[in-house]
């Protein structure tokens, strides 16, 4: 395999994505005003969406067959999120912020110590142990739509590359 990265549309054809590189930066679904006071606050919704940009240098571009700006997308994610979890009762489920690419899950307390995950199912997980602090990490899979999207060639130096930029749905 020679990406992480996963698209319901289109896909990677041999010598196309590897070493991708994502980036999200979260959506703003407000405006920041200051108040007669002089305070900031955020007015407007408080769900959080992304945007994401997806970069690849390799020697081939990705197959965009199905791929026009607009469409729907999921994306399974390269860039990792993190979720801190604190004490809570032993059996009291977590639920991650997005739906996890399968596989992708790996729970590890303060020290770095892999903990087992005893149950999950969707987005709620069980753990083995619920006594510390914890911090888990996923690959998350998210609904897009296409904003846009380039190709390129260096046809002398036997290279091409490719971005892709989508927002949250």
């Amino acid at each position: 395999m020679e990406t992480e990265l996963i698209l319901s549309v289109g896909g990677f054809p041999p010598l196309s994505a590897r070493g991708c590189k994502q980036e999200l930066i979260p959506v703003p679904q407000g405006n920041l005003r200051r108040t007669i006071n002089g305070e900031l606050v955020m007015v407007g919704g408080q769900d959080l969406k992304y945007k994401s940009t997806v970069k690849c240098d390799d020697k081939t571009a990705f197959a965009t067959d199905g791929l026009y700006p607009g469409c729907e997308v999921m994306l399974g994610c390269v860039q990792r999120l993190w979720q801190k979890v604190k004490e809570a009762p032993e059996n009291t489920p977590i639920t991650l912020e997005r739906y996890p690419v399968k596989g992708s899950v790996v729970v590890m307390d303060e020290n770095q110590k892999q903990i087992a995950i005893r149950e999950m199912d969707g987005k709620k997980i069980q753990l083995e142990d619920r006594a510390q602090t914890y911090y888990i990490s996923y690959r998350p899979w998210l609904n897009m739509r296409t904003v846009t999207y380039s190709l390129n060639t260096d046809e002398w130096g036997i290279k091409g590359g490719w971005s892709l930029e989508m927002e949250e749905i």
